[in-house]
């Protein structure tokens, strides 16, 4: 996101998924894109790194529910 907006449309899409809970220890994130992606990594959901992208920022702060079940 842009210091100083541009006239553009911006998509963000958001996805969540279930992991089984034995499966996720030995799970590693792969970086497939390395020019177009810093890295991967996992994060629980009140501990968040920071800055967060701006979608998500508002996202989170909108009390969004990320474990509705």
């Amino acid at each position: 996101m842009l210091e100083q907006p541009k006239k553009c449309h911006y998509v963000t899409i958001f996805m969540r998924a279930m992991v089984d809970v034995d499966v996720v220890k030995e799970q590693v994130p792969q970086n497939l894109e390395p020019t177009k992606c810093d890295g991967w990594d996992w994060y629980e959901w009140d501990h968040l790194s920071h800055p967060l992208f701006g979608p998500l920022e508002k996202m989170v702060k909108g009390a969004f529910d990320s474990f509705p079940i």
